[in-house]
Formats: C-alpha cells, structure tokens, sequence
C-alpha cells in the first residue's frame, strides 16, 4: 500500500458548481482519494508541499475523434462539409494502422499535457480489425482514462476489409472480448454507430444495439445536421425503442425542447463541442437548454484536426456562444439594461468539464470531482504568477483566465504524468516521434492525389449528399 499527502494548496473540493474551494490535504492511497482534511501529515507517510497550487479535478472530455491528431489543425477553416469530403471521405482512407496508433496515442499525449486526465474516444478509422487493436493499444499505452468506442462507420474504399456489417459487429464482439474483458480497468469500452441517414435505419438500429448487447457506452452523432423537413434522430430512435440510460449523444445542435425531454426522461447524456459546432456551421451549441431541461452535459474539444485538446479554450467559447445567443434577442428587443443575468456562468462550464461530463461518461462515481472514494485524477495549478492575482474570485480566475501554460503537474488515478510544467519525458517523446512520422506518412500519400483539400464534388451539399452523406465531426 501506497500513501502520499498533498498538503497545503487551495482545492476544488466537490461539484464545482458548489464552489467549495478550500485548503485543504489530499491523501492518496493506491491511486485513490483517501481522506481530505487539514493537517493530515503522519509518521511514515510522504508529504508533498503544494503550498504553491491551486488544484482542480482532472477535467473530462465528453466526445473526441484521437485518431485525427496525425492532422493536427488542417480543419481549421473548413465547413462541416469541407471536413466530412476531406477528414471522412479521403484522408481516413490513407492511415495504416501505425498512423491510428501514434495518433490515438499523440492525440492522449497531448490531452494529458492539457489537463484532460479522462475521455471518450470516438474511434472511426476503423479500417482494418488491425487499425481496431492499434487503436486501444494506444489509448491504454498512453495512461488516460478513457471509454474507447468502436466505431462503425465504413470508409469507402474500392475493396474495403469489412464486406458486410455483421463482419464489423464481429470484429466489435473480438474486440471488446479481448481487450476488455472487465468494466473495472482505467480504459472501458464502447460503440459508436454510422450517422443517420449514411445507411440503413435498420443498420443504424443494429449498431446501436450492439451496445446493449456488449454492455458498452453507445456515442452517436446525434442531430448534427440542420435538414428542413427531415425528423429528429431522437425521436425516430425513441419510438424504435433505442434509446437507454447507458447513453451519450453527442453535439446535438438541432435537437428542441421535445428531444431535450425525452432524454431526460431516459437518463442519456449529451455533449457539447463549441469549438467545431460553432465554428464548422453545425449551430449553437446545447448546453444550456440541455442542462435547464435536466440533461447531464459534459464538453469537448472534438477533433485536433481542427482545435487544441484545451478544455479551458472550449469553456470559453461555450460561455461567449451561449451568451451571445440567448443575450441577443433580449438586448434587440428590450436594450442592454434589460439583461438581468447572464445566460451560463463559469461555475456551470467547469462542472461540464468536469463532473457533468464523468457522469456522462458512466463514470461519475470514478473521476470529475475531488472527493474521498474516487479516483485521484488531479491538475495542479500555478497560482504563483501574476496573470492569475489578485484572486477576487477563484473559480471565476480558473475558468477565464488559466491557460495550458498553468498547469503544472497532472496526476491520473495516482500516477504523475507531468510534472514541473513538463509532460513526463517517455510519454512527450514517443507521442512526438509518433505523430512526425505519421505525419510525414499519411502527407506523402495525400500528395500522390488530390492534396490536403481536394476539390468537393459537384453533389455536396445538394439534397442528394444529405441522403448519402449526413455524418457528424
């Protein structure tokens, strides 16, 4: 048995939106949170210093694509439909199985020196059963915790490996039987089906029974795409009977306050990525309807073909989008005075970064908040600087104004992967030497097509690409 205190720093003890930031020490014993209290040093136990902290939950992103770090911020003027011909259609196509472990693996690397301590990893490059195992290899290899979902999507090769969808729901079946042959380890399993409208409904219903057959987390696209005239994805997969608690439905932009209810009424999950919804064209973001209708809500930051791993960044734009759009018509109609709070507060964006988005992920009673039981997944702030004094109001000061450059040490399930303002040195280097090489790889077979961005065809965006091609981030 291990035991370690952490003595003498500021902590975000509990739900965040309790506010409850305090000093306190934090013993650690075999990776788990034993005792918080004041004065918990001992004979023959080791105590930390970190006077100098600020600490906060390790933070958890609620919907990630880590195979995409390979591409690092090639998406980052393009439209939904710019990314879907480009990430979707051509370049997944061109990425061995090597190039999904260095990106899984680079992509973790880089969320672990950003403070993200827990994900989801929404794994669809599924090329090969190879480019599968290559996948959790790397999410495990890496050290943060994760559900890993399967990810059916089919790319269109001209003789792609999986013929038919039961060849992939065999696959899933291998791979959850032999990887995770436990729902207790650090990284747990999960599928995500084909967007609607991509193929089949009774395909779509099929992968997302394979879920519940496999007792996995199912992540979905869920009404990403704003049709006229065409039903809710929510609506159409309740009256099929596929929706359940054991759910995460992800982005969720054109969803009203009839899909909102239902999924309360279930007890799925949502998750919000601002940085690519707002951005790409897929539309104002859910949060704040979703959480005010009694929906768990968590955030993420997507895909690193596009934005940092930075959960702080996607606080901020979720604040300013939801602000903006819920203000505006009050501001148009009534004046600025007419504003008698603002629509989302801070407190509110770091509990979806947090506990919001562990619950989401089936593991609220693991990681998301400080507290005595749970698993010791930890950021250490610098407070010593003086971007972050005086402090008026510390969560206010850790939302708006921490950045990357902060954080000084991240701690997952007892482990310090950095420390010193440094990611550990084996973890940095591999996931560097990793992401160069792959993406020299997949830059030289690009080039022997159609480049970075080949041309669209004429049909995207015409209504015969929504019925082929309806596919979210």
């Amino acid at each position: 048995m291990s035991t370690r205190v952490l003595a003498g720093a500021h902590v975000v003890v509990g739900d965040p939106r309790q506010r409850n930031f305090t000093q306190v020490d934090i013993e650690i014993t075999d990776g788990i949170i034993t005792a918080l209290d004041v004065g918990l040093a001992r004979e023959g136990v080791e105590v930390v210093d970190v006077s100098w902290a600020w600490i906060i939950p390790g933070l958890v992103d609620t919907h990630h694509h880590l195979w995409q770090s390979t591409m690092r911020a090639l998406t980052s003027d393009f439209t939904l439909d710019d990314y879907f011909w480009t990430i979707r259609r051509n370049h997944s196509g061109s990425h061995r199985p090597v190039d999904v472990y260095n990106g899984t693996f680079g992509g973790a690397a880089s969320m672990l020196d950003a403070g993200t301590t827990c994900t989801v990893d929404f794994s669809h490059c599924i090329v090969t059963p190879d480019h599968a195992d290559a996948a959790v290899s790397a999410i495990k290899d890496s050290g943060i915790r994760a559900v890993w979902c399967y990810g059916f999507y089919n790319q269109p090769l001209d003789d792609p490996w999986f013929k038919r969808p039961e060849e992939r729901y065999a696959d899933a079946r291998r791979v959850r039987s032999t990887f995770f042959p436990t729902d207790d380890e650090r990284v747990r399993f999960g599928v995500s089906p084909t967007e609607m409208a991509r193929v089949p409904f009774e395909q779509i219903a099929d992968e997302i029974r394979m879920g519940r057959e496999l007792d996995g987390l199912v992540h979905p696209h869920t009404n990403t795409r704003w049709r006229p005239g065409h039903r809710s994805d929510i609506q159409q997969w309740h009256e099929a009977g596929l929706l359940w608690e054991k759910q995460l439905h992800s982005h969720c932009n054109c969803t009203d306050a009839e899909d909102l209810k239902i999924l309360a009424d279930v007890g799925c999950a949502v998750s919000s990525t601002p940085e690519t919804e707002v951005g790409m064209g897929l539309g104002y973001t859910v949060l704040r309807a979703a959480d005010q209708a009694g929906v768990t809500t968590g955030l993420g930051a997507d895909i690193q073909s596009n934005n940092s791993p930075d959960l702080f960044t996607a606080m901020r734009i979720a604040l300013a989008s939801e602000r903006g759009r819920y203000h505006q018509p009050v501001i148009e109609s009534a004046g600025t005075s007419a504003l008698e709070a603002v629509a989302l507060r801070t407190e509110d964006v770091l509990h979806f970064a947090t506990l919001g988005g562990a619950r989401g992920l089936g593991l609220g009673d693991v990681c998301g908040s400080i507290e005595v039981g749970k698993a010791a997944d930890l950021v250490l702030i610098r407070s010593d600087t003086p971007r972050l004094h005086p402090t008026v109001d510390p969560i206010n000061t850790i939302v708006m104004h921490v950045t990357v450059a902060d954080i000084d040490t991240v701690i997952v399930g007892g482990d310090v992967v950095k420390e010193g303002g440094r990611l550990r040195q084996d973890i940095s280097a591999k996931a560097i030497n990793g992401l160069d090489e792959s993406g020299e790889w997949v830059d030289h077979v690009v080039q022997q097509g159609s480049g970075w961005t080949p041309p669209k065809p004429e049909w995207m965006g015409t209504s015969r690409e929504h019925q082929v091609s309806n596919a979210g981030v």
